[in-house]
């Protein structure tokens, strides 16, 4: 009974990660363990039954689990090769034993959520997650949480991240908003009509950004917001968004702001096609198509967001968890944004 039992949990694992997905996966698959945190065996003290804080499974191994947001879009792409790259760096090291290699969330909440479940039965001690939702993809770290593992969220905050992660690392997405607002404002003293390109709705980026927004242009009457866009990231969107404005409201159109560059930079390539280089476009996260438009002149700012750093210093927080076997000494993380323009693209130009 035994045997057949195990065999059925084998499959199981097999077809949840093929509906999970992953990239760049581990050597084997770590079973499920055959104890639980808290389970005590004869002749075993508590401290060695629960292996510690570093070790919830009490089974001698470290696993790590990674659930990227997606593996398509250009700023999660260099986030989920540095991942890659540094868990396989650590498992040779011997600081963990094994992780679970890239696993697509796709964007989508509940693809993220059956990720989560792969992770709790491969029985990982930690898993970092980089939510599409912040409620959508809350039930991946509550139900992790519940299962005793130290989720560490990055980039952008699920509803529930700051009660039960272990970490949050990213950065403060209300100044990413205000400061592309600055920036209209600088490039445009005079005030005038803009439109506002959103991510996808829901998202912690999308929320903070747009109050970030918010705050500043609510202080200056001189501008109004004339479309506030659902284009949920996506540079398409953005586009026909910027050209519609432009048939509708002309020369009284000078902004386009959006929450990020696949936007920023499509809504500036719609203006110049639509003979109006002068409109300022401007979004987040520094991806290489915007610079190299900053670098060539047709793009004027963006606001660099450092998902690398974001990744590294949860990395790194995480590996002082694992040789102190104690809680991190913060629970958050910020990496500063930066605003990239002509006078210092080259520092971030590949």
């Amino acid at each position: 009974m035994k045997k057949v039992l195990a065999v059925l949990l084998a499959s199981l694992m097999v077809l949840s990660l093929a509906a999970c997905g992953s990239s760049g996966s581990s050597d084997e698959t770590t079973a499920a363990p055959e104890t639980t945190a808290g389970t005590q065996a004869e002749g075993e003290s508590e401290s060695e039954a629960t292996g510690g804080y570093a070790d919830v499974n009490g089974d001698g191994k470290i696993t790590v689990g990674y659930i990227s947001k997606n593996l398509t879009d250009p700023f999660h792409g260099p986030i989920n090769a540095y991942a890659e790259e540094r868990f396989e760096a650590l498992k040779s090291e011997g600081v963990i034993d094994d992780w679970t290699g890239v696993l697509d969330g796709q964007t989508l909440p509940d693809v993220q959520i059956n990720c989560a479940n792969d992770c709790i039965t491969m029985g990982c001690d930690y898993v970092f997650i980089l939510p599409c939702e912040s409620a959508g993809s809350d039930p991946a770290v509550t139900q992790m949480a519940d299962a005793g593992i130290h989720v560490i969220v990055v980039n952008s905050k699920t509803t529930s991240t700051d009660d039960r992660a272990i970490l949050y690392s990213g950065s403060n997405d209300v100044q990413a908003g205000e400061m592309m607002a600055n920036w209209v404002l600088e490039q445009c003293p005079d005030g005038g009509k803009y439109i506002h390109c959103n991510g996808i709705l829901g998202n912690s980026a999308q929320i903070d950004r747009t109050q970030g927004i918010e705050n500043i242009m609510s202080q200056h009457p001189e501008f109004e917001m004339v479309a506030n866009e659902d284009t949920q990231w996506q540079g398409t969107l953005a586009a026909t968004a910027t050209e519609n404005a432009i048939a509708q409201y002309g020369d009284e159109l000078v902004a386009v702001i959006c929450d990020n560059d696949d936007m920023s930079s499509a809504a500036q390539s719609a203006a110049i096609a639509a003979g109006r280089p002068d409109i300022i476009c401007v979004g987040v996260d520094g991806n290489q198509t915007p610079l190299e438009m900053i670098k060539a002149g047709e793009l004027g700012a963006t606001v660099y967001q450092d998902g690398v750093g974001q990744l590294t210093e949860a990395i790194d927080a995480m590996v002082e968890t694992i040789e102190s076997n104690a809680a991190p000494a913060e629970k958050e993380i910020m990496v500063d944004f930066v605003l990239v323009t002509s006078e210092n693209v080259d520092e971030y130009l590949k």
